[in-house]
């Protein structure tokens, strides 16, 4: 290289008049000069194409690129450019601390990407299978990596918390599959679904599984690893593929500092001198704007630089003004009481009562030990005092949904549960409940608890409107009278008698199609035309005997007693179903009238 370098240098010259003139030798040391600047420009052109070659991104996962990812590319390009744009410029806020918490774990720092798809890093986000948080944990998943959900708090939502148990997970993932495809999909389908579709179609790689002609793994787990694969692509290198002017938010930086249990999140944001709203963006995990008041120290996330001044502000609070007043009432718990029945009370879910109870044995409850209850659906028909955590509440009737009227109703001869709640279109257990009784016996007289709509509540309180024949002066001559039985309605009376409903309303001014039982009607008139007809109903009308249902007795066992069907029995009691209660009344026709 050296001798070409001498002879370019060296040349050939010309005059003017096309005679060659011989150049001036150069000396040793400018061609030395000359060789080194040449030797130099190649070395700088070396490094330029090495760090054009170092600039191409390097990925810690397996890259495949075919045409399923192709495709997702062009759909984060194309219809979902949007979202997949304000998922970019939110990823720098948790990128850093996730890769760390990865790499500290022995797993590729890609697995970021993971995250971005589940939940696009919005810590809040909530799937249709109830999975939250950024790595989108359903609360089994979440609970068996050591994440806390109740009533106060959702650790799946904390983006720290979560990644360490995402990390615990794929590494349990990889170590089963030895694939990070298999643990993606596995991630999203489940280990057990991964398990047995590779057994079933006989295969090791996630490739073969997702066939689209496999129909066993869901559309979603399908996409799943070809849509990790492109965000990864992309989030490499997003000006190539139209991503420009993206505004990165800053990597998440906060103090942290320990208070104590019930602290409200407007008293700790004023004593930072910050807004509430962003101690709620460091703490997605507290679901109720207060610590858990259940724990006797919490740490929380302040953010960077404001910690000296909340602990000087913090230590001047005395323990009451640094708890919040949460909407939550003390009961006192009564004679048969269960944490359960509580719950139903006030409309809470029972988990979020055992979580704000957590002391408490459910198994060992003793009359009058307090019982913390938060805000539930009857809140505003249970009378209570809204009252702080320490105070007592008043034990407030057992309610059930808004929009109910309290009635007391007197106990009629053949009521039973079932009847009266077909009365007034309510449940029979509901009775039982508000009344707070075991027994299904009733005692006429007896007064029991009902909660009514409204207009079932101005029935039941109105004065009876009906007027019955008291007797031969206020009737027609003639008159033939019933005495409605159990069972009974005002259809069959009238097929029994050979009339129209019509007509026995009519005769008996009634204002609706309901009866009681021992109620008078008048069935028809003695005429010369049909004498015999109407005897003869009379004889049927009184051709029946009645029976009281004892324990263990069924329909069946009944209807052979009487030699009859159960059709019959059902057809004569106006039964929907078999189902039968000790003391019931049945009534029962003579064989001749079967």
């Amino acid at each position: 290289m050296a001798g070409l370098l001498v002879m370019a240098l060296a040349g050939c010259a010309t005059t003017s008049g096309g005679q060659p003139l011989k150049a001036p030798k150069p000396t040793s040391q400018e061609i030395k000069a000359k060789v080194a600047a040449e030797i130099l420009k190649l070395e700088e052109g070396d490094e330029a194409a090495a760090a054009v070659k170092k600039a191409k991104p390097t990925y810690d996962i397996p890259i495949t690129l075919n045409q399923q990812v192709e495709n997702w590319i062009a759909i984060f390009q194309g219809k979902k450019h949007k979202t997949f744009r304000r998922w970019l410029e939110r990823s720098r806020r948790y990128t850093p601390m996730m890769r760390a918490i990865l790499k500290d774990y022995g797993l590729p720092e890609d697995l970021v990407y993971l995250a971005l798809i589940e939940s696009g890093f919005n810590c809040r986000a909530y799937s249709w299978a109830h999975a939250s948080g950024p790595w989108q944990f359903i609360r089994g998943t979440g609970r068996r990596y050591g994440l806390k959900i109740n009533y106060w708090i959702d650790e799946r939502r904390d983006p720290v918390k979560a990644t360490h148990a995402a990390a615990k997970y794929l590494s349990e993932l990889y170590a089963e599959f030895g694939s990070w495809y298999l643990a993606a999909a596995a991630y999203n389908a489940g280990e057990a679904k991964i398990r047995r579709a590779l057994t079933r179609y006989r295969a090791e790689d996630y490739w073969e599984i997702s066939h689209r002609k496999r129909r066993y793994l869901k559309r979603e787990t399908k996409h799943y690893v070809p849509k990790m694969l492109a965000a990864a692509i992309i989030a490499k290198e997003p000006a190539k593929y139209g991503f420009t002017g993206l505004v990165y938010q800053k990597p998440l930086a906060f103090d942290q500092v320990t208070v104590d249990g019930g602290t409200s999140l407007a008293v700790a944001a004023k004593a930072a001198g910050v807004t509430k709203a962003q101690l709620v963006d460091l703490n997605p995990e507290i679901r109720r704007g207060v610590v858990p008041p259940n724990l006797a120290h919490y740490t929380l996330r302040l953010p960077k630089g404001t910690q000296a001044r909340f602990q000087s502000a913090y230590a001047k609070l005395t323990p009451k003004q640094r708890k919040a007043r949460p909407d939550i009432i003390v009961v006192r718990v009564e004679k048969g009481d269960t944490l359960g029945r509580i719950a139903r009370t006030y409309g809470v879910r029972l988990r979020d009562l055992m979580a704000l109870n957590s002391r408490l044995n459910p198994r060992a409850l003793r009359i009058g030990q307090r019982v913390m209850v938060p805000p539930g659906r009857f809140r505003t028909t249970v009378r209570r005092h809204r009252v702080a955590s320490t105070k007592r509440a008043r034990r407030p009737k057992r309610a059930p949904a808004s929009g109910r009227t309290r009635t007391i109703y007197t106990v009629r001869r053949g009521d039973t549960y079932w009847l009266i709640a077909q009365r007034y279109q309510i449940n029979w257990r509901s009775i039982k409940r508000w009344n707070q009784r075991r027994s299904s016996r009733l005692k006429p007289g007896q007064k029991l608890v009902l909660y009514l709509s409204a207009s079932h509540a101005r029935r039941a309180a109105a004065p009876k409107r009906r007027k019955t024949f008291k007797g031969p002066a206020d009737l027609p001559a003639g008159a033939i009278f019933y005495t409605v039985r159990r069972g009974d309605n005002l259809w069959l009376i009238a097929r029994r008698f050979k009339v129209s409903t019509a007509q026995l309303k009519r005769w008996n001014r009634l204002g609706t199609h309901r009866l009681r039982i021992g109620q008078r009607l008048v069935v028809g008139f003695k005429s010369r035309r049909r004498p015999a007809k109407v005897a003869s109903a009379t004889r049927r009308s009184t051709a029946t005997t009645t029976y009281t249902v004892r324990r263990g007795d069924n329909l069946w066992d009944i209807a052979q007693r009487f030699k009859v069907s159960t059709s019959q029995l059902r057809r004569w009691n106006n039964l929907r179903g078999s189902r039968l209660m000790p003391g019931d009344t049945l009534t029962v026709a003579s064989a001749d009238e079967s």
